[in-house]
């Protein structure tokens, strides 16, 4: 797989998921507790570089496990799993030692950038605290993206 079929077909799979990250977004905003002081938006990309990653919010502030508890029914926003039909949602995977492109950053930027257009989507919603998508490992050459400043 090409670099530009790897993106394409990424792009393709996070623009079905715009939706269903749309409604879990509204309600994490929603469950914000009122001591969190900053909201991330973290990508983690697997450490072999094989295509597969999850999206998970997080907050932080005083007492990170009770105001991360809050949240903790709509932190995933993005959750690729293995099932027995296969990865779903169904991102492209390849083999780490097959390309000569630079996976884990591709994913972090695709999903930085899907995740910023998940935002805009959201209209007149707004968050009281800084909102940053981050790559997890400091993946990704265009994070971090401050979404709320």
């Amino acid at each position: 797989m090409t670099e530009e079929e790897f993106i394409a077909e990424l792009s393709s799979v996070l623009a079905d998921e715009t939706t269903a990250a749309r409604d879990t977004l509204s309600q994490l905003l929603k469950a914000l507790p009122e001591r969190a002081t900053r909201l991330d938006l973290e990508i983690f990309p697997a450490q072999d570089g094989d295509g597969f990653f999850n999206i998970r919010a997080s907050v932080d502030g005083p007492d990170l496990h009770v105001i991360n508890k809050a949240i903790a029914q709509h932190a995933n926003l993005f959750d690729a799993m293995y099932t027995e039909t296969g990865v779903q949602p169904p991102i492209p995977l390849v083999d780490s030692f097959d390309v000569d492109y630079p996976v884990n950053d591709i994913i972090v930027d695709c999903a930085a950038q899907w995740l910023e257009s998940v935002w805009n989507s959201l209209g007149d919603a707004r968050c009281r605290v800084p909102v940053v998508i981050v790559g997890h490992e400091d993946y990704g050459t265009i994070t971090p993206v401050e979404l709320n400043a």
